[in-house]
């Protein structure tokens, strides 16, 4: 694995972006044919999102666009951690960010999803000189833990793990700060999850977000890193939500989701399709209405109430 590694970080960084992109476009369409257990998640994931909708020729389409988009950021993990600074300017519009005066007020914080390259967000924002706190998780293995680390903090970006992060991040965002987070994941009770409509169907989903925005009244901003055919990243960031009076955190949560859907609805490849988003459903509600790999949330549902267990609303 230790010499895998030598020769991905000696060639990929020496190739062009055309080249990286026609390496991704093979790796991802191979990896989409192989990895049978993956490719039936992202089809699950598109069937429950789109219904009669999604035709078994557009699923293989998109599933497919999903894994290369996969391959895309693992390489890209490699490129760009080659004059970091100079390639992020030249393949995102960083520089349109600097002049829009997105993401002034401080402190606040910015959602992503596994979107486009999320990790771009982080690059993007370092480089626009945002102050950036972001939560990342373990890895898989401490070598790769400290390799995407590595790249996520080039550009200055401050990172704070999961685990017992509010009391880093409260410190952070007391001094100014932006936090950052990925919430498009499960995240369970006893760690902060709540119940929220999500494509709709209830999952778990993280109230940190929410808790720390009602907290300080800060604003909540989203980055979406559009991946472009040509190898540049274009990152949306639409008008912030902002906490409103007398609101919860499970329904602020909501709306932030709401905000997310929007965007992998209409640009499903964009998504990590082959996560198993909706990995746990509440007591009492329709396995059927599931994807297969689901399994029933058996503790308490102390996060919240579930909203509607079946149907819901399609954002």
């Amino acid at each position: 694995m230790t010499g895998l590694f030598a020769m991905a970080d000696f060639l990929i960084p020496r190739m062009s972006r055309r080249g990286v992109l026609a390496l991704a476009r093979v790796l991802g369409t191979l990896a989409a044919s192989l990895d049978q257990h993956g490719r039936r998640v992202a089809q699950a994931n598109l069937s429950l999102l789109f219904g009669r909708r999604m035709t078994p020729w557009r699923s293989r389409l998109l599933v497919r666009g999903s894994y290369q988009r996969a391959a895309a950021i693992a390489l890209d993990s490699i490129w760009f951690g080659r004059d970091t600074a100079a390639r992020v300017g030249a393949w995102t519009r960083v520089d349109e960010l600097r002049r829009s005066g997105v993401m002034q007020e401080r402190p606040a914080l910015v959602v992503a999803a596994h979107f486009g390259n999320w990790e771009m967000t982080l690059l993007v924002g370092g480089l626009a000189g945002i102050p950036l706190v972001a939560v990342v998780k373990e890895q898989w293995s401490q070598v790769m833990t400290t390799r995407a680390n590595r790249l996520r903090s080039a550009l200055g970006v401050r990172l704070v793990f999961a685990d017992g992060a509010l009391r880093a991040l409260l410190k952070e965002m007391k001094g100014g700060h932006v936090a950052g987070f990925v919430l498009d994941q499960h995240t369970s009770a006893k760690h902060g999850g709540v119940w929220v409509d999500f494509g709709g169907r209830p999952a778990m989903v993280s109230s940190g977000v929410a808790l720390l925005a009602r907290r300080f009244q800060a604003p909540v901003y989203f980055g979406f890193p559009y991946a472009r055919k040509d190898g540049r990243y274009d990152i949306y960031v639409p008008p912030p939500l902002r906490p409103l009076p007398g609101e919860s955190d499970t329904e602020l949560t909501q709306r932030i989701v709401h905000v997310l859907m929007r965007h992998i609805r209409r640009h499903p490849s964009q998504w990590m399709l082959m996560y198993p988003r909706w990995s746990r459903y509440p007591l009492g509600a329709d396995p059927s209405q599931y994807p297969f790999y689901a399994r029933v949330q058996k503790a308490p549902a102390t996060g919240g109430v579930p909203p509607a267990q079946q149907g819901g609303a399609h954002v």
